[in-house]
């Protein structure tokens, strides 16, 4: 019989508090105040809608990269081409959340002028994640499209060599009636929900990653500990290993955005993003201006009728409602901006740690439980 799994303690946050203490953290870091605004609103935004593994956990990562100047704090996003459609940007190894946002709204600007419009970035650090800066675009009447390579940690198939990042895809669009919105991992499982999962004392499924000998692995501290030594665990790509579940698919997926963050985007791929210490991430943005494909109220109204059409689906037995990406991710910001961000106390406890280190005010809790 298995043991069950004890629930860990989550903590509620106000949103407002959480945001204030994330920024004012990174400001004390060293970031310039726009920059640490527009980190806040990724990182908490993740927290808002379940991403938990994308949110102010990671705020330790980024702290510590301005402290010790492996993120450059003093530097601004800069583009170095501009041929009017196409764009490149030159994060210069700053904080890779305001490079993103400076190529996102370049984007959307030049499409509602041209169209269609494609920037790149090069030389960027890690960015959160992918559908806060697509959703940012479809709210200015574009489609978008939004992609980054990040450092090795999964298998093309065939391989049990980490040669991919887990490479996410983003993309948005809004409707007459709000927004469609896609964002995950081109690979089975991410390194963050790993730690997610290991602070949740939750297990970890075989066929999302492999040890250093090549074989399927359950063991999520190994696994995470492997990743970050980068010593032969590897997770694997969207269908898992070889091809009986199409994880060729999922491997070719990561491959188109290895190229456009990669070499098309002048970037490193992911085995050398950070050769020399030095960041080489790349991202990459694509935006079509709806007034170019036609009436934009008739197509707001048509993309709108496609989402009913989906989530009127039949259901499978279990009884789960059918839902359209994005969906869950909105019920649950909107109710978290009423009942304050769930946060696990163990990271509760490690944003305490990061006040201590720099000298600032922690979060003030709303109430010792969230409400389930």
């Amino acid at each position: 019989m298995t043991k069950p799994t004890r629930r860990a303690a989550r903590l509620s946050l106000g949103v407002t508090e959480l945001t204030r203490f994330t920024s004012e953290a990174l400001r004390v870091a060293g970031a310039r105040r726009s920059d640490a605004d527009v980190t806040a609103d990724v990182l908490v935004s993740a927290d808002l809608g379940g991403v938990e593994s994308h949110g102010v956990a990671r705020l330790r990562r980024y702290v510590e990269g301005l402290r010790h100047g492996d993120i450059d704090r003093n530097t601004k996003p800069e583009i170095v081409r501009d041929s009017g459609t196409v764009c490149v940007v030159d994060a210069h190894n700053g904080l890779g959340q305001p490079a993103l946002c400076t190529a996102v709204d370049l984007a959307a600007d030049r499409a509602k002028s041209h169209g269609t419009s494609v920037v790149v970035v090069r030389r960027s650090n890690h960015m959160g994640i992918a559908g806060w800066f697509a959703e940012r675009a479809a709210r200015m009447g574009v489609f978008a499209l939004v992609t980054t390579n990040a450092v090795p940690q999964v298998a093309p198939t065939g391989t049990r060599e980490a040669m991919f990042g887990t490479n996410p895809v983003s993309y948005a669009v809004p409707t007459s009636e709000g927004m469609i919105s896609f964002d995950a991992a081109t690979s089975v499982v991410s390194r963050g929900k790993l730690e997610q999962l290991g602070r949740l004392g939750q297990p970890m499924r075989l066929g999302w990653a492999l040890d250093p000998h090549g074989r399927a692995t359950s063991d999520i501290s190994g696994t995470v500990d492997g990743l970050i030594d980068r010593s032969g665990h590897v997770l694997l790509p969207l269908g898992g290993d070889g091809q009986e579940h199409g994880g060729h698919k999922g491997s070719g997926i990561a491959l188109l955005v290895e190229l456009l963050c990669g070499p098309l985007a002048g970037a490193r791929w992911s085995r050398h993003t950070y050769e020399g210490g030095e960041a080489g991430i790349g991202h990459f943005v694509f935006c079509v201006d709806l007034d170019a494909l036609g009436d934009p109220e008739d197509l707001g109204k048509q993309l709108a009728q496609l989402g009913t059409e989906v989530r009127a689906g039949h259901p499978v037995e279990d009884g789960s409602s059918p839902r359209l990406p994005g969906d869950r991710r909105q019920r649950l910001t909107e109710r978290r901006r009423v009942y304050g961000v769930p946060v696990l106390e163990s990271v509760v406890n490690e944003l305490k740690e990061i006040a201590d280190l720099l000298g600032i005010r922690p979060p003030a809790l709303l109430n010792q439980d969230y409400p389930r």
